[in-house]
């Protein structure tokens, strides 16, 4: 791993559970990867993080697939839908015939039972803001296969919602033992690995009367070490590599150049933000830095983030100003205004907001000396090396800044549960481009508004603008009205800072040549969105 010739002063961490793989021996026809650390929940309404969505993916059998290659909604459990003209009503007619992996029929009332969960408050399921109005919306079977849903009001592009919502046996959930997708969980060691087998009812069959999946199995192992997973890859015992580390994309590259693919920029973005909740554990004057709009801008504009593009993705990035990737052509707004990098008016934004420095040491109005602790995920050195660079940057306007590295479980107690943190710094993984998919974020009362989450009523006239505008957007008919309103949220969000964008990494993935079927995409999860027609070469 390189830094280059910049200097990069100690990062001071603290390492906590570092997890290892325990790698069983692979069947011929199954896959093997790795994943940073323990899925949160199989519960597949409770997903909100990066394994679970995998785990979900894999085994979550859905109404509708979004084909992440053509960017369109195509049916699965259901063999056909319709929208009414109004957008308030969409029927789904669902294949004849339809079995959950232990054998017992998939009907209508299946369906019912797991989008009224999903909808249902008390499951508290990220997917729900989606519908706008989620207590609102009611759901009905008049036949055994058929499946009708009411809205309260039209949402727009509503039938890629159902990507995300698993459908599971009527009252008896079962954390992926017991699904309609292509694979089951079979086994799980937890700090080991995720084993899923075969779903032998799963529904699809290929051109010639095959049924899916090709695959026996897959095994996902628990590994937090990228140098192991690296290794793992070279040697054949990993099949794929899920965002491949900029720093070894070079290394591969120049021993297997066919094994290692970059889309360009991704949908996903690298940002760090203040913790703004009223009822986190901080002293009142540190509450009011972070809540002062002048320190969160000072802060964006005293980052380096051309540096941060250069030196910790090795040029594998792009330096965001905003949460929309140029990647998203559809609904980048090209006019956004940011704040520039721009160190002399950092220092007179704070200077404005009542600090000052004593000698090498910013102070606030108070007499407290500016210093707080910036969260992040131990086991990605990229980010770290993000963190150590944002480090060196906020020193220069005097600011203390220390690095704290928790493996991902405790990160997201901190972050979820105990909102027990100053700063935090993590990536966005957008699923798709339509701005409906990002509710759960900019929603003031969603659990996922990471800042501030679950507001009862907005905390601030710009939240309650960006609320305003995100439902707007979500329900209106006309693309360029859509367009309109989201492109005064990115402005809003440009303008307050509550995330402070960094860059967008590249698509960079590495992939067995020996692997058939496989069609990369920068839209996530960019290898085995099709993982039911995937086969190594030679197999059938």
């Amino acid at each position: 791993m390189r830094l280059e010739l910049r200097h990069i002063t100690p990062l001071v961490t603290i390492l906590f559970g570092l997890t290892a793989a325990c790698q069983a021996p692979k069947s011929p026809n199954e896959l093997a990867w790795a994943i940073r650390y323990d899925p949160k929940t199989f519960d597949p309404a409770k997903v909100d993080e990066q394994a679970s969505e995998e785990v979900r993916f894999l085994t979550g059998g859905v109404l509708i697939r979004l084909n992440r290659k053509t960017q369109q909604p195509e049916p699965e459990l259901a063999a056909s839908w319709s929208v009414s003209p109004d957008g308030r009503m969409i029927s789904f007619h669902l294949r004849s015939g339809l079995r959950f992996s232990d054998g017992s029929p998939l009907t209508s009332k299946d369906v019912v039972w797991s989008l009224r969960r999903v909808l249902d408050p008390a499951t508290a399921a990220p997917v729900a803001d989606e519908f706008l109005a989620p207590q609102e919306v009611k759901v009905e079977a008049p036949d055994a296969l058929t499946v009708k849903v009411h809205l309260p009001k039209r949402v727009i592009g509503v039938e890629n919602v159902f990507d995300e919502i698993a459908i599971e046996p009527a009252d008896r959930p079962s954390e992926g033992k017991v699904t309609s997708g292509p694979f089951i969980v079979a086994d799980y060691k937890r700090g080991q690995y995720v084993q899923l087998g075969r779903n032998a009812n799963y529904w699809r069959r290929d051109a010639v009367g095959a049924q899916l999946p090709y695959l026996t199995g897959i095994r996902l192992d628990v590994l937090n070490n990228r140098e192991r997973e690296i290794s793992s890859f070279q040697r054949g015992e990993y099949d794929l590599i899920d965002g491949l580390p900029p720093d070894y994309f070079g290394l591969l590259q120049k021993k297997n150049p066919s094994a290692v693919l970059d889309l360009g920029a991704s949908l996903n973005t690298e940002e760090m933000w203040f913790n703004q909740a009223p009822n986190a554990p901080l002293p009142d004057y540190e509450r009011a830095w972070f809540q002062n709009r002048a320190f969160r801008v000072a802060v964006s504009q005293a980052i380096h983030r051309a540096d941060l593009a250069r030196i910790a993705y090795d040029g594998h990035a792009t330096p965001a100003y905003g949460f929309v990737s140029p990647a998203n052509r559809a609904w980048h707004n090209d006019g956004l205004r940011f704040p520039h990098e721009d160190v002399g008016a950092s220092s007179q934004l704070l200077a404005g907001a009542g600090f000052h420095k004593n000698e090498s040491s910013l102070i606030d109005a108070g007499g407290h000396a500016v210093k707080f602790s910036i969260l992040t995920n131990a086991g990605n050195a990229a980010r770290m090396k993000i963190a150590t660079l944002i480090q060196q940057d906020l020193a220069a306007l005097g600011m203390q800044v220390t690095v704290v590295a928790l493996d991902f479980p405790a990160l997201i107690e901190r972050l979820m549960h105990k909102q027990d943190y100053e700063a935090c710094l993590l990536g966005l993984s957008n699923v798709e481009p339509d701005p409906n998919t990002q509710m759960n974020v900019w929603l003031s009362s969603s659990p996922n508004h990471q800042w501030n989450p679950s507001e009862k009523t907005p905390a601030t006239p710009w939240e309650a603008q960006i609320d305003k505008l995100m439902q707007e957007q979500g329900s209106t008919l006309l693309q360029k009205n859509r367009k309109l309103a989201f492109d005064q949220v990115q402005q809003i969000v440009a303008d307050q800072q509550p995330f402070i964008y960094l860059v967008y990494p590249n698509t960079l993935y590495a992939l067995s040549p020996n692997l058939v079927g496989v069609q990369p995409s920068i839209f996530q999860p960019g290898l085995i969105w099709n993982i039911a027609n995937v086969r190594r070469q030679g197999t059938k």
